[in-house]
């Protein structure tokens, strides 16, 4: 089985890795043609509490992401994972566009929202699922460390597992095994739209904080004013939820606060754009939560004004 990953970042390449080390063909795609030379010249070594892996530079298929299109044409994929950041979807999508009449089976595991309908809407006839997964990986050039271990769920929006199991679902299924057999919690979920909002809050509440104040996860449950601003964005998601009809587990504060602990060194994806000088995902996740308000004639003041802060913290001319 052939499997694309798009994005050799640290989750891409902790995914790519061990899905090579398991014994799959995996194809990696990169944003430029030095990226993939790199790649393939150096290798990869997965660092994991109980050892190494180390991937060969013989083992690795590397491109750039502009070659992706013809190659799949020629020579398609099972599945691809695609683990760019928010801001890259675009590109993506203009890079694929040539297979808008093909069927790709496509993972998506972005933060925030707005992708998958950007997706759908570009690749009318393939499969798109979400998967939401609570994998640290920390990346140093090509060794990945494993950050502990996570779960990984995979689903598709809306649509729910029945007694009578289609060809798609099956084929989520398949792919599920295949993330187990190569060392991950992996599961597929009839919940992912729950999922998803959960992360979207968790997200919302934890990445914009720690980008502006510039500490790691933990430290914005340490100090009582931090977590009085950490409650009054939390309240007004939940507000927003409750008018969509969107339900979340009633003890989600706490698990708020435990995510804030589980992830204490954590880095998170907004602070370290920002420390980068780079576009962050304020806009698809914070930016969605001031949509969902908007369409409902609700406001959502405090998400607004870290949306603002954010990116007007970017650098000119990036979004």
């Amino acid at each position: 089985m052939i499997i694309d990953i798009v994005g050799a970042g640290s989750l891409g390449l902790l995914y790519g890795g061990k899905l090579l080390a398991a014994g799959n063909q995996v194809r990696f795609w990169t944003r430029t043609t030095a990226q993939a030379d790199l790649l393939s010249r150096d290798g990869v070594t997965i660092v994991e509490r109980d050892g190494k892996i180390h991937i060969l530079p013989d083992q690795i298929q590397a491109k750039p992401i502009n070659e992706l299109s013809d190659t799949w044409e020629h020579t398609p994929g099972e599945w691809l994972l695609l683990m760019v950041k928010q801001t890259s979807i675009d590109d993506f999508i203009h890079e694929v566009g040539l297979l808008k009449d093909h069927v790709l089976n496509i993972v998506c595991f972005q933060n925030g929202m707005g992708h998958l309908e950007k997706l759908q809407a570009a690749l009318p006839h393939s499969l798109i699922c979400s998967a939401i997964t609570t994998e640290g990986a920390k990346r140093a050039q090509y060794q990945v460390t494993r950050a502990g271990t996570g779960e990984t769920r995979l689903g598709r929006r809306n649509i729910y597992i029945e007694a009578s199991i289609t060809i798609e679902e099956e084929k989520t299924f398949t792919l599920s095994r295949l993330l187990q057999q190569a060392g991950f919690d992996c599961t597929v979920s009839n919940e992912i739209d729950k999922l998803i909002y959960r992360k979207l809050l968790i997200n919302a509440v934890i990445n914009p904080l720690t980008a502006l104040w510039r500490i790691p996860n933990g430290e914005l449950i340490i100090k009582e004013e931090r977590k009085r601003l950490m409650r009054q964005l939390y309240d007004e998601v939940l507000l927003i939820y409750t008018a969509n009809g969107i339900c979340l587990d009633q003890d989600m504060w706490d698990q708020l606060i435990s995510v804030c602990r589980s992830t204490a060194t954590n880095t998170s994806s907004m602070l370290a754009d920002v420390l980068a000088g780079r576009g962050t995902e304020v806009g698809s996740i914070n930016g969605h939560i001031v949509r969902m308000a908007q369409k409902l004639g609700l406001d959502a003041p405090t998400h607004e004004i870290l949306l603002h802060l954010i990116e007007g913290m970017q650098p000119e001319g990036v979004n």
